[in-house]
């Protein structure tokens, strides 16, 4: 499995291996327990898919077969299906199987095309709600991947050393005075409970140092952002010596040691779901604010050819909406009509385009204001 993350997503938009197979396949029947339904309707896509090889294609029998034997295969395995979250994407070609799991609800589809359909994964990127929590106190240090609604505890990236040798406070930071909110640990006084002294600080560090090694290994490539549940002495320490691009800028400020996981989960989501909300928020006034100017486009046809020109800085997309048609390059000419396998999500086709050539693509499911479809800003 795979991590939705921006290398992958790149990795799709770059891959120009003809035919490009895209499943996406809500989850929610093995969430329940019925595997049996959810088996079907897996199978029914591979179905389509079949048949649009063949029909728009003219992939033989053997060549489909070939083509998805690793997809047929996934339907036997019951620990594939048991580890599930709410939806599934799979991405086949003739030279890659990769597949992901979505936190988020996804529509069942299934398209065979020039391109992988990348929408929804720019969608779940954009508000991805999974985010990891490192609960730091003097006695322990818990790690937890969490979303909108589970909380896991993750054990094998917990180091097995606590605080309480090198820190002389109880992690009660109420009872701090903190001086300075805009400065390091290094210059930063605290007085009452929350004092570090000095000769202690070198040790402080050398074991945070350890906590924050041993959890940038769950990260690997993920942007999946990291928040603190402790004191706030400890965060400034920890904010320090972190490694990793991850780390959110706000935290929870209190001792998690007694707090159970659920209550862990219920604080650190309303920081997260409020960053998320202000940001597409953001995003969405950004684009109202340029709507037309000389600078922004509404006209499908007028942005594919400025996202192919390398015109186009960043794009918004409505990702309930989809428009068949294609670019005839020679032409510089946009055709909305189906012609088979010459034809292709335009919208997806504009966002391929413009993040290959370096631009931004933001995918909101929501209503946009006015009823846009997809809006461009140009870059000139």
């Amino acid at each position: 499995m795979t991590i939705i993350n921006y290398d992958f997503v790149m990795d799709l938009v770059n891959d120009s291996m003809e035919p490009c197979i895209s499943i996406y396949l809500s989850t929610e029947a093995a969430r329940e327990g019925n595997f049996h339904k959810l088996e079907i309707k897996y199978k029914n896509k591979l179905s389509e898919v079949s048949k649009t090889l063949k029909k728009d294609w003219d992939y033989r029998e053997a060549e489909i077969d070939e083509l998805l034997e690793p997809a047929y295969e996934l339907i036997d395995d019951i620990n594939f299906w048991q580890h599930h979250e709410k939806g599934i994407a799979i991405f086949i070609n003739e030279s890659k199987f990769d597949y992901l799991r979505f936190n988020t609800k996804i529509k069942d589809q299934a398209k065979v095309s020039k391109h992988f359909y990348v929408i929804p994964l720019l969608f779940e990127r954009l508000t991805n709600s999974q985010y990891y929590i490192l609960a730091l106190s003097k006695h322990s240090n818990k790690f937890f991947k969490a979303d909108s609604n589970t909380i896991t505890r993750l054990k094998e990236f917990e180091v097995d050393e606590s605080l309480k040798d090198y820190v002389g406070y109880d992690g009660e930071s109420r009872n701090s005075q903190h001086h300075s909110h805009n400065v390091s640990a290094s210059n930063t006084v605290f007085h009452g409970k929350g004092n570090v002294q000095p000769d202690e600080k070198q040790d402080l560090y050398k074991v945070l140092k350890k906590v924050d090694n041993s959890i940038q290994k769950a990260f690997k490539n993920e942007d999946t952002p990291l928040i603190l549940y402790c004191d706030e002495t400890l965060y400034h320490f920890y904010k320090e010596i972190n490694s990793s691009n991850n780390l959110f800028d706000k935290f929870i400020n209190g001792n998690p040691e007694n707090i159970n996981e659920n209550d862990i989960q219920e604080k650190t989501w309303e920081v997260i779901e409020k960053n998320v909300n202000n940001k597409k928020q953001e995003i969405i006034d950004n684009f109202m604010e340029l709507k037309g100017t000389s600078r922004t486009s509404l006209d499908i046809k007028l942005i594919t050819r400025n996202a192919y020109y390398s015109r186009v800085d960043s794009l918004l997309i409505n990702g309930n909406r989809e428009l068949e048609g294609y670019f005839d390059q020679k032409k510089n000419k946009v055709y909305m009509i189906k012609n088979g396998k010459e034809t292709y999500d335009l919208y997806n086709y504009a966002a391929i385009l413009t993040l290959q050539n370096g631009g931004e693509v933001f995918v909101l499911k929501e209503d946009i204001p006015e009823g846009i479809n997809i809006e461009s800003i140009n870059r000139y």
